[in-house]
């Protein structure tokens, strides 16, 4: 099966020596005065929102895969410094390159594409990480009002995931960060439809224009959360796999 991993930065990057990597820059077409190697896709071609990088931030590359890959079987989307791990330990080994100098990458073993079996999964996904109640750190953290928007949203657009919504912020203790996934390619655009139905209606609001930087990438954070809600509500459609990553730098 055709296996495509594309790895967002905001900066040129190492990506792991192995095929199935693709470096892509997200934001492309807010970096115009920027010069990349002709290795880095930009996602800024074909049906994009590219320019919403600032707000949406990995999920500009993610909505460009779910757009414009029409020929991998699957696809996901890493992080330039967040990679799923090995899952078999063995004698594979990655390196980067800095400076012409090759360097272990520190840490676990990043994942080769042979490392992904999809046999009998449909989606990986990050280990669930744990903060107590969702609610109560999303508020600490970020601007919890934006909950409150996305549960209405919800209610709108996606009724059938309310009761999901709703139980995940009452009952769990986790969410699953990063957004970083690896799923067979139907999978991967369903997962996708979803999340931007409830996302997109927004950007022409005006609710987080006065947001600092940091806060400004509301739907990432959003979008975390989200994938919790998704997945409590297609456990039992999909086999769902959740995996450790490691940091390479």
């Amino acid at each position: 099966m055709n296996l495509k991993i594309y790895v967002a930065g905001h900066k040129e990057f190492s990506p792991p020596d192995d095929s199935v990597y693709v470096p892509m820059i997200g934001g492309m077409s807010n970096r115009s005065s920027q010069n990349f190697s002709k290795d880095f896709l930009g996602d800024n071609t074909g049906d994009n929102i590219s320019h919403l990088n600032p707000y949406f931030c990995e999920l500009t590359v993610q909505y460009w895969i779910w757009k414009n890959d029409k020929q991998s079987d699957i696809v996901g989307l890493n992080h330039y410094r967040r990679f799923f791990e090995k899952k078999h330990y063995g004698t594979n080994l990655f390196y980067k390159h800095i400076n012409d100098r090759k360097v272990l990458f520190e840490g676990k073993e990043i994942a080769a594409g042979e490392d992904f079996d999809f046999s009998e999964i449909d989606m990986i996904i990050p280990l669930k990480y744990y903060v107590g109640s969702p609610l109560q750190q999303y508020k600490e953290v970020h601007v919890v009002e934006d909950l409150f928007l996305i549960e209405q949203q919800i209610k709108k657009e996606q009724p059938d995931y309310i009761d999901a919504y709703n139980f995940y912020f009452k009952n769990c203790e986790y969410f699953y960060h990063t957004n970083m996934i690896i799923a067979k390619k139907h999978v991967f655009d369903e997962y996708s439809s979803w999340i931007f139905s409830l996302l997109m209606p927004f950007i022409d609001k005006t609710f987080f224009w006065n947001y600092d930087t940091f806060q400004s990438r509301v739907f990432g954070f959003l979008a975390e959360r989200l994938l919790s809600v998704w997945v409590l509500k297609n456990r039992d459609r999909f086999r769902i796999e959740e995996r450790p990553f490691t940091y390479p730098d």
